[in-house]
């Protein structure tokens, strides 16, 4: 850990650019594809080249608690469960010893290995908690199901989720930004590129419902979002450069029954992530295109700019999102 600390200062007038997001670059600038947080003092980032950052004063400097031993890593999902306890998940072949969850329960002075799924094509997606004990991680298929996790210990043991429904041939999720599961109460929803799977029963039972997101090696679903218990918004598009307008959103007040689009939803380039805003609940979304904002729940979208982010999370009125290279933005809304 001697030479696990980096830190980075950020002028502190600048973090708050009302409208416009002010941005800054990580040590070693990693591609940054998680974000989670236990309040606005305590908020993580995660991903390539074993980053495991960590701020407490809102941005104005970051720590690097990942051990040597895993800055070979990349850690696509973190989940936050209190101040002190950090599950921090790695996307890589299990065959390779990259299929792998650390946890640390002391603010990331020390880690130890949770969980390691050693078979061949086990690739971890998304972790997600509802609770500080109960949580989900999604990885691709394996065999004819989905191969979803469930800890009802936080993140101690964990067990495969039985009952589901098959996947199709090709069908798998995108490890983007860690946001392929999304929790309402007892619900649970999970995404492969154009379906989406539901429990009502926090995972006893399974309904499986397609979408107007295309399927692809590159395109499809990149995100799904519970708004409440029936309203979810759906977010994707492709990854590769692709000349024609792809699918961004998807809307569904049916809890993923059925959905809604409009022209207006088809943008070239892909949307990866939403987050919830300010007391009237306003959502904003990032991607490739840049980002962009909603006032009515998600029903129309007005671009803001074209700054590309990863993942996104807000605290109040204040906005902050990673990406490639290190970057981190952070807005007030």
């Amino acid at each position: 850990m001697k030479n696990g600390i980096l830190l980075l200062a950020f002028t502190l007038h600048s973090l708050f650019s009302h409208g416009q997001w002010a941005v800054s670059t990580l040590p070693e600038q990693p591609s940054l594809r998680a974000m989670d947080a236990s309040g606005g003092h305590n908020i993580w980032v995660s991903g390539s080249k074993g980053s495991i950052f960590v701020t407490t004063d809102g941005g104005q400097s970051w720590e690097n608690r990942c051990p040597e031993e895993f800055r070979h890593l990349d850690f696509r999902g973190i989940a936050v469960l209190t101040d002190s306890v950090v599950l921090a998940m790695s996307a890589g072949d299990g065959s390779e010893g990259r299929a792998i969850v650390i946890k640390t329960t002391d603010r990331g002075k020390t880690w130890r290995k949770v969980l390691e799924k050693g078979e061949k094509g086990v690739f971890f997606d998304t972790i997600k908690f509802r609770s500080p004990w109960t949580g989900y991680l999604l990885g691709d298929p394996i065999d004819p199901f989905p191969y979803l996790l469930k800890t009802v210990d936080a993140g101690e043991t964990w067990v495969r989720v039985a009952n589901l429904p098959e996947v199709i041939e090709g069908e798998a999720s995108f490890a983007a930004s860690n946001s392929c599961i999304t929790t309402s109460g007892d619900n649970v929803w999970f995404h492969t590129q154009n379906r989406i799977f539901h429990s009502f029963n926090s995972g006893e039972y399974w309904q499986v419902h397609n979408t107007l997101f295309m399927k692809g090696a590159s395109q499809g679903i990149f995100g799904i979002f519970a708004i409440d218990p029936y309203t979810l918004i759906a977010v994707g598009g492709d990854y590769l450069p692709h000349k024609e307008p792809m699918l961004q959103y998807a809307h569904s007040g049916s809890g993923g029954q059925a959905w809604y689009t409009s022209k207006e939803y088809w943008k070239i380039g892909l949307t990866e992530c939403i987050s919830v805003f300010g007391p009237q609940r306003h959502l904003i979304s990032v991607g490739t295109h840049g980002t962009a904002l909603s006032r009515d729940g998600g029903f129309t979208w007005k671009p803001l700019d074209g700054e590309s982010f990863h993942v996104v999370k807000c605290f109040g009125n204040t906005c902050m999102a990673a990406g490639a290279d290190g970057r981190v933005g952070v807005i007030s809304l």
